[in-house]
């Protein structure tokens, strides 16, 4: 019973351990089918790419521009506005000026008024009383008492006028006075708020001219990068192919006799290692991808390795004196219009 069990579990392991190497199998086979068929972004720098970004350099520069402009305007125009206060701050100094002349009558008529007003004060408070009883008793009849106390109550009666006048004019001072010092202190205010939007713009304004310079020199290496290009192309130009981009990469080579970078002669993409295949980073020159080199020929990102990362490509050659007489040295790897 015990040997059965064992028999029974043995079965069971070998049968799990060959489920699981179909399935290694599958992935193996699927995984490169897969990354063949998914699509992949090219960073190469292409001709339309350059042409692009030029163009959008271009844009930039006419909106910098456009912003330059309106913010020189709003500057003079906030020039004029201060330029405009200053002259009512003078005019307004001129009110204030004449203000004060009217402030210093009124100040003199007040004093006169009061220094008048004390003496009535005093002469009534000294004679006041003996000049109603004399009014009184030296009058003739009835008529002429009331006529008295008539003229001597219109005396006082001027005399409350004259105090009413003279706390007008005191009213009307101060009015005068505050008046003109709420002004001035406004526009002064208004003016610094003025001055201080003038110099937001003008920092603004120095900011938008550095960002100016910035994108007219980014679009100046752009377009001398984008003429560099064309002309590398032009230079190499073969016949049957379009050429629209570039890498700049680190080139070795490989011996296809040798089995190729993985050992067995078949490539990631399972091709046969031979001329025309190079290895690439994927991340870099997706798999699949049709380039063209300079002295090499037409050629298809076919295969991968372990020390090509990064801007690195290994070319496949025949023979192990064509992989000696290359070496390693930088080229330029061109993209083909597919």
């Amino acid at each position: 019973m015990k040997n059965r069990n064992i028999c029974r579990s043995s079965h069971n392991c070998r049968a799990f351990f060959s489920k699981l190497l179909i399935v290694l199998a599958i992935i193996l086979v699927v995984f490169p089918m897969i990354q063949l068929a998914a699509p992949h972004s090219i960073n190469a720098v292409t001709l339309e790419e350059l042409k692009n970004e030029v163009g959008n350099l271009s844009a930039e520069e006419e909106n910098l521009v456009e912003e330059i402009i309106n913010t020189e305007n709003l500057i003079v125009f906030l020039k004029c506005e201060i330029e405009t206060l200053d002259e009512k701050i003078i005019v307004l100094e001129s009110e204030v000026k004449e203000l004060y002349e009217e402030i210093f009558d009124l100040q003199d008529s007040m004093d006169k008024k009061r220094e008048l007003l004390v003496k009535r004060i005093v002469y009534t408070y000294k004679y006041g009383n003996d000049s109603i009883a004399k009014l009184i008793i030296s009058a003739g009849d009835i008529n002429e008492v009331v006529n008295s106390i008539y003229l001597f109550r219109n005396i006082m009666r001027r005399d409350a006028e004259l105090i009413e006048e003279i706390r007008y004019e005191k009213e009307e001072y101060d009015r005068i006075l505050r008046k003109s010092e709420e002004k001035k202190k406004e526009i002064k205010i208004f003016v610094k708020e003025k001055e201080n939007e003038k110099q937001k713009l003008q920092a603004t304004l120095v900011k938008e001219e550095q960002l100016l310079e910035q994108v007219k020199q980014e679009k100046q290496e752009v377009q001398e990068y984008l003429s560099a290009v064309r002309r590398r192309i032009a230079e190499i130009q073969p016949m049957g192919v379009t050429l629209v981009g570039e890498w700049k990469m680190v080139a070795t080579a490989y011996y296809s006799g040798g089995g190729g970078i993985n050992g067995n002669g078949i490539t990631a993409m399972g091709l046969r290692a031979r001329k025309g295949i190079i290895a690439v980073d994927p991340r870099v020159i997706p798999l699949g991808t049709k380039v063209f080199i300079n002295g090499y020929g037409e050629a298809t990102a076919g295969d991968t390795g372990g020390w090509i990362k990064g801007n690195r490509v290994d070319l496949c050659f025949e023979s192990l004196e064509q992989c000696f007489k290359y070496g390693r040295r930088t080229i330029y790897v061109y993209l083909v219009l597919d």
